[in-house]
């Protein structure tokens, strides 16, 4: 399949590749104009490490213009993050093609930014609940992949019969499994859940070290205690609005045996051991603080208030992250007022779940 890979980070040099090396021809957009012309300069070639060994991957083509890598692909993924979905939309529009399918792994309800902004009736939506990888960028031209994932809920926004198009996405990911409407698959988002508690209870040495390992040294059981309360919160807030299992509860994800989560058994274990992880994170600046809190967990919050859902983790979590900011996360961020969303969540998912 022709598809555009949109985004230069962790994510989209591991799909760039990865999905190359399945046999798709890629068409690669990164904003780093620099990193783009690296890679020409390198005749295309992307060094892929996994758990197979190091391949050294040709991509098809390296697109210096986003018009040049969505107008001519069936399906456009967007790897960028979620703080950068309205300008990108804004960006994308004018490129979209007939019945081309724009899809956010993960999403943080970013379909319903693309979908405000898009014109076109025959474009469909699709986010999930994670990346497909546990993934890290080397350099301009190498990527480590820890892991894939196991299973991809993902959720549809489209004019289409869902089926067609999560057919169509498992032709890239087998892993896909539908889950019901966008809103859903944004409540799967476990960015949100894992790094804000990872994030605020490692502030300390955060600010301290060089580089700090928030998934080694920094996940200890006080820090699953808050991080667990906090899942605790998103699948009330799901249930609420009448969402079925399974909620891939973040447990299963440290668990090493029973219920398989996203990246299946053993994930957090293999994420250690690679050592990819130990990196600096500015707690001002780094998209753990800027989307999985400001986009993500004030989602959340917002829903939960709007649902009379009593959430004190969430909120007591956006409360110090709103002093390391210094502004005010759940008025700021990615809420629902901020969205457009004045209506009740009963009208937003009759709304999702008709075709557009």
């Amino acid at each position: 399949m022709k598809i555009a890979v949109i985004g230069g980070g962790n994510g989209g040099y591991a799909a760039a590749a990865d999905l190359t090396n399945n046999g798709h021809e890629i068409f690669f957009w990164q904003r780093s104009k620099s990193n783009s012309k690296k890679l020409i300069k390198n005749k295309n070639i992307i060094i892929m490490h996994d758990q197979y060994g190091k391949n050294k991957i040709k991509i098809h083509k390296i697109c210096e213009t986003l018009s040049s890598a969505i107008s001519q692909t069936e399906i456009i993924i967007i790897l960028l993050p979620a703080y950068t979905h309205k300008y990108l939309a804004k960006r994308i529009s004018p490129y979209l093609q007939d019945n081309q399918i724009i899809f956010l792994p993960p999403g943080t309800f970013g379909s319903w930014i693309f979908a405000k902004q898009t014109n076109n009736k025959t474009i469909s939506f699709a986010e999930s609940g994670t990346l497909p990888y546990l993934t890290r960028k080397k350099n301009s031209n190498t990527i480590a992949i820890t892991t894939r994932a196991s299973k991809l809920p993902t959720g549809i926004y489209s004019n289409t019969n869902h089926r067609a198009i999560i057919k169509k996405l498992k032709n890239i990911y087998s892993s896909i499994i539908y889950c019901g409407d966008i809103l859903s698959a944004a409540l799967m988002n476990a960015g949100p859940i894992i790094h804000p508690p990872l994030i605020i209870l490692n502030a300390a040495p955060l600010e301290h070290f060089n580089k700090w390992d928030i998934h080694n040294e920094g996940t200890q059981k006080s820090v699953h205690k808050v991080m667990f309360q906090l899942d605790h919160e998103r699948i009330k807030i799901r249930k609420k609005l009448g969402y079925r299992s399974p909620h891939f509860p973040i447990k299963d994800h440290y668990a090493d045996k029973g219920k398989k989560w996203m990246y299946g058994n053993l994930a957090h274990d293999k994420l250690v051991t690679s050592n990819n992880w130990r990196e600096d994170i500015n707690l001002y600046s780094h998209r753990y603080i800027i989307e999985d809190i400001k986009e993500g967990l004030v989602l959340m919050h917002s829903i939960g208030k709007k649902l009379n859902v009593n959430t004190p983790i969430t909120s007591g979590i956006l409360n110090i992250a709103s002093a390391f900011i210094g502004h005010n996360l759940k008025k700021n961020g990615r809420n629902l007022n901020n969205l457009g969303i004045t209506f009740s969540l009963n009208k937003l998912q009759k709304l999702l779940s008709e075709k557009k």
